[in-house]
């Protein structure tokens, strides 16, 4: 497992930053579908991107943790971890652009 850890370092830091890209486009759809006024919409969105930062910041703390630690496992399940929060992102926006354009 040790020869896998710095390729999955890096497919983790990479997804971490397509993670954040994905959120922060998906982030004032998702807004304008659950919140009825535009303000509101651009509040929610303007503190959901503040989130982001901390999500990606969270991400990569545990994979540099992995990573040093020379843990295969929690890279592992950062790596799962990313991978489901831009599934969850992605399925969100496209369920919130359908009910939209209805």
């Amino acid at each position: 497992m040790d020869k896998f850890l710095l390729p999955l370092f890096v497919i983790n830091l990479l997804l971490t930053l397509t993670d954040a890209a994905v959120g922060y486009h998906a982030a004032p759809a998702l807004m304008r579908h659950f919140t009825p006024d535009e303000v509101t919409a651009e509040h929610s969105t303007a503190g959901m991107r503040g989130m982001l930062g901390l999500v990606v910041a969270l991400y990569m703390f545990f994979n540099c943790y992995g990573y040093y630690r020379g843990s295969g496992v929690i890279l592992l399940v950062v790596t799962g971890v990313i991978l489901a929060d831009m599934v969850a992102q992605i399925a969100l926006r496209k369920r919130a652009d359908r009910r939209g354009g209805e």
